[in-house]
């Protein structure tokens, strides 16, 4: 299937480390929101891409062994299937002025560790710890408070950000500040798709928020953005992860 070619080859490039290729060529909102990206923050995103791609020949072997793929209208998505219900890897594409073209992927996911606790959904979290640590990080991100943004990290972030030469430190910051909405946005996200689970020492946040917009012709396209937040419990405190 072409879209199935076009993951398959983007996956390749990002492997190699040509994400500004990848990001070149694909979809519309990708494109621009490369662009939008400083060079420091593609340089980070394009380290972090490469380093979540899976590695091709076995992504390719695992395509033809159990790979699934969803085409629905225009968009198009591929995944690996676990014997355990999780996904390994996926990748997504969708049609424009009739090509496919790459939008988000291929990335490996983490398969699921056993919870040591009971998930937490929605307003819920809010209530939690973890969803007043997330607000709280939103909160001093969002208005330009980085210092004290950086005491609800782990020490090992914490140490990798101060060992940052200034302007790459500076241009860290802004990416970080600019990955999380304001505080009373994310609470809001959070109510209406969020989801925290726990393994071990660790905890993650997901959030999922849909829209839709009715097009001139009666057709209605729907979107969806997701935002991912980990925390590590280090010496009985719960910091915002790596």
């Amino acid at each position: 299937h072409p879209a199935g070619k076009v993951i398959v080859e983007a996956g390749r490039l990002l492997k190699a480390g040509k994400a500004a290729e990848v990001r070149k060529t694909a979809s519309k909102d990708v494109r621009e929101e490369w662009a939008a990206m400083s060079p420091a923050e593609q340089k980070e995103e394009a380290a972090r891409l490469q380093e979540r791609a899976p590695d091709p020949a076995a992504f390719e072997a695992d395509i033809a062994r159990i790979g699934e793929m969803v085409v629905d209208g225009e968009s198009a998505r591929l995944s690996i299937p676990t014997a355990s219900g999780d996904v390994s890897a996926m990748g997504f594409a969708s049609i424009e002025g009739g090509k496919w073209h790459i939008d988000r992927g291929p990335m490996t996911l983490q398969v699921s560790e056993p919870e040591t606790a009971p998930a937490i959904r929605g307003a819920a979290i809010l209530e939690h710890e973890l969803g007043k640590l997330a607000l709280d990080s939103s909160r001093k991100l969002t208005s330009g408070k980085f210092e004290a943004a950086l005491d609800l990290v782990s020490v090992t972030a914490r140490a990798r950000l101060a060992a940052l030469p200034p302007a790459e430190r500076k241009e860290s910051d802004n990416f970080r500040k600019k990955s999380l909405p304001k505080p009373e946005v994310l609470a809001e996200r959070i109510r209406d798709g969020g989801e925290l689970t726990f393994t071990d020492k660790n905890a993650f946040l997901i959030v999922v928020s849909v829209s839709t917009t009715k097009n001139a012709d009666g057709s209605v396209t729907s979107t969806s953005e997701s935002i991912g937040l980990g925390f590590k419990n280090e010496f009985d405190t719960w910091r915002i992860a790596d």
